[in-house]
């Protein structure tokens, strides 16, 4: 059985990605591992604890713990309402810093997904979500998959893009994309934007796409433009795209043509999950 790893603050961005985390559960038949991370204030730097504040520090397990008690019973609704009582879901809450607890728990759980809620950057809690999925898409060494606040799940994944810059990964990336949802039967669209205008592109992407010729669910398009963000959302909307997936190598992840910050960027304001899948996983 596969293993999802579902993030939340139990935020409404977080609580609409669940729907998501379940679905695909239900198709890839696998077990939910929710997880609630939460940090303790450092008081370590303090000479002397006042202590009201020591009283304080040390009632934030308890005061966490109720919280998390309240909230669980919203997840497990929306698991009643959407008709999968029949999932294995397990709630987990675990202290520590949010970005490398998320990366921890992912290998100690051999996570296959992650699936986690982020917000566009618009405010302070905004901004402290957002960059944790961000982190995450960024340094995770399995596939992750961030859920926008806006984005809806309909039940349905009927269209794919896959972005590509050619790389010899990125056809393991394709592959994995179409082991991944199978269940679904998804159209999946390779797409490259080309900035350059030129011919060069078509011919690397006629190069590119000979290996799955006879995969009649895969379609190749090189996209014309000025601007990345532009084209792509165009394309997203035009084509009725229900996930972005794109590999992603750290530090290096295609520097030129679709780097590292314009992933992130997608996931903050896209309205379009994205799908990282990382280099190495691959």
């Amino acid at each position: 059985m596969s293993t999802i790893l579902f993030p939340t603050d139990f935020s409404d961005a977080a609580t609409r990605a669940f729907i998501y985390a379940l679905q695909l559960a239900d198709r890839l038949e696998a077990k939910i591992i929710t997880l609630h991370v939460f940090e303790k204030p450092d008081i370590s730097g303090l000479i002397q604890v006042p202590k009201n504040l020591e009283e304080f520090y040390n009632s934030i397990d308890l005061y966490e713990f109720d919280n998390y008690k309240d909230a669980v019973p919203l997840l497990d609704k929306i698991q009643d309402e959407q008709g999968l009582n029949h999932l294995s879901v397990v709630h987990t809450l675990h202290e520590g810093d949010t970005e490398e607890t998320i990366l921890e728990r992912a290998i100690a759980e051999k996570a296959d997904f992650i699936v986690m809620g982020t917000t566009g950057a618009r405010g302070l809690k905004e901004i402290i979500l957002g960059s944790v999925a961000g982190e995450v898409l960024e340094n995770a060494s399995c596939p992750v998959l961030a859920i926008p606040e806006q984005a809806v799940f309909d039940g349905k994944i009927d269209n794919i893009a896959f972005t590509t810059a050619f790389q010899p990964q990125e056809k393991k990336g394709l592959d994995k994309v179409l082991q991944l949802f199978e269940a679904f039967s998804p159209q999946v669209h390779c797409v490259n934007v080309d900035l350059a205008h030129t011919e060069e592109y078509h011919h690397r992407m006629d190069v590119f796409s000979a290996d799955f010729v006879e995969n009649d669910n895969v379609a190749f398009h090189v996209l014309d433009g000025t601007d990345f963000q532009t084209v792509l959302t165009k394309f997203l909307e035009e084509m009725e795209i229900d996930i972005v997936a794109m590999v992603t190598e750290k530090r290096s992840f295609l520097e030129e043509l679709f780097h590292y910050s314009k992933t992130k960027a997608l996931s903050y304001h896209s309205r379009t999950p994205i799908l990282s899948l990382p280099a190495v996983s691959l």
